[in-house]
């Protein structure tokens, strides 16, 4: 994904253009590739300067054109960001946004912004599906029994669960990004600082970074109730002064689904598991879990 389009998308298409992506954005929810016709239909502009328009639309790399078996449009990763960030643009939350991202990942891209307070914060695109989106479908608990479900759809629903799962977090004084706002794949949080767990320089005192991650668990299920479901090394960050921000969260679930002990168990094992192999530090998992289960 190239922001440098997406920027200069901003900058450069009309209201009517916006529109012609809107009715492409409603047509994937019934159509592999939106037809023109459908496209017309919707926005109440003939075929004509429908096509003229997204041969323009096309420049920025918003769309993607198909001409077999009909001629027929879906939008890129660039046009969904484009229609997010136009959207945050206009609730007067996002005033700017960097060029380049701060950190990429295999399903999710990091920028940061500035909100119209002139506050730096965290832009977080959800990218479900570019390495493997058969494999998203086989663990993602918010994909469901949905039978057609395209990868920018299934991006938006991590998004927004991820956004439910940090309000409900944040409060409660759970180690998190602060939750700003959010619109279809992107969320905005407070800026995140520091380095991966995974990455960080040996800690200086890596017994009390581990009871501060139990804690949290332990108030994520007891005061949250919920459970984080992916937690690891390589979704906690750590400052200098070695505190703890626990980032990543669209696999969450409540804790009277029937896979939170499963996955609860799951997150303890992997932190136990990372500290005792770095660190040397022994863990007595079931222990935890006994305790924490009994309060379920």
């Amino acid at each position: 994904m190239n922001m440098k389009y997406v920027l200069n998308a901003l900058k450069n298409l009309t209201d009517k253009d916006h529109r012609i992506l809107m009715a492409i954005e409603h047509g994937m929810s019934k159509h592999e590739y939106v037809p023109v016709r459908f496209i017309s239909n919707f926005t109440g502009f003939t075929e004509e300067f429908v096509l003229s328009r997204l041969k323009y639309i096309r420049s920025f790399k918003l769309v993607k054109r198909t001409s077999v078996p009909y001629v027929g449009y879906i939008l890129t990763y660039n046009g969904y960001d484009y229609l997010a960030l136009k959207a945050l643009r206009k609730q007067q939350v996002l005033m700017a946004i960097a060029l380049r991202p701060l950190g990429i990942g295999k399903e999710a891209d990091v920028y940061e912004g500035l909100t119209y307070s002139e506050e730096r914060v965290a832009v977080k695109f959800h990218r479900i599906g570019r390495t493997s989106f058969r494999q998203t479908r086989r663990y993602r608990t918010f994909v469901g029994d949905r039978k057609h479900i395209s990868w920018l759809y299934q991006s938006r629903l991590a998004a927004t669960k991820e956004f439910e799962a940090l309000v409900m977090s944040f409060p409660k004084g759970i180690s998190c990004p602060r939750p700003i706002s959010h619109n279809r794949h992107v969320v905005v949080t407070s800026v995140i600082n520091g380095t991966l767990l995974k990455e960080a320089p040996p800690l200086e005192d890596p017994e009390r970074v581990l009871n501060t991650i139990l804690e949290n668990i332990r108030k994520l299920w007891l005061d949250v109730e919920i459970v984080h479901g992916d937690l690891s090394e390589y979704n906690i960050m750590i400052t200098e002064e070695e505190k703890i921000l626990i980032i990543d969260w669209p696999q969450w679930v409540p804790r009277y689904h029937p896979s939170a002990p499963m996955l609860l168990k799951r997150d303890v094992e992997n932190i136990a598991k990372f500290f005792r192999r770095k660190y040397r530090v022994v863990l007595d998992c079931e222990a935890v879990l006994k305790e924490l289960l009994k309060q379920r």
